[in-house]
């Protein structure tokens, strides 16, 4: 009964965390692995979700809770992938970093995107468009400093 209430907690928690992202991407989430999306207003969005998950803006302390070193590794798997079916491989990898307890909350909210676009990827050119966004992210990431 423990594992079933830690288990149901965990899904809830991950549900809040993915709404909050949809939240933040707004009109551009369902975008994500579109061919024809606005490419210049699905950058700004990536480059605000990049802003809220590092405490970017406002006067506020930029948070570091988002590993680079955890960022690559997960890259480096994705550049390499050539096929859909080794895409879904790599979400128990995704499923490892979250429950590590090294892992922080924005983390963990990152990870919850990336596993539901995974989830989604149906065909090469969706492929080609979540690599693209996964790209997006660690040029933000970058961008505003991250890196521990």
């Amino acid at each position: 009964m423990a594992y079933q209430n830690q288990n149901q907690n965990r899904e809830s928690l991950e549900e809040k965390y993915l709404k909050e992202i949809k939240g933040k991407l707004g009109n551009a989430y369902p975008t994500i692995l579109e061919e024809g999306r606005d490419e210049l207003l699905f950058a700004d969005k990536v480059k605000g979700l990049l802003e809220f998950l590092m405490n970017i803006g406002q006067g506020k302390e930029k948070k570091e809770n988002i590993s680079s070193s955890q960022l690559r590794n997960i890259f480096s798997r994705v550049k390499r992938v050539e096929k859909i079916s080794e895409l879904y491989t790599l979400r128990p990898k995704l499923a490892y970093v979250y429950g590590r307890p090294s892992t922080k909350e924005e983390m963990k909210k990152l990870i919850v995107l990336l596993d539901d676009q995974i989830k989604k990827v149906k065909n090469e050119k969706q492929l080609e468009k979540f690599k693209s966004f996964f790209e997006a992210i660690i040029a933000y990431h970058k961008f505003y400093g991250g890196g521990n």
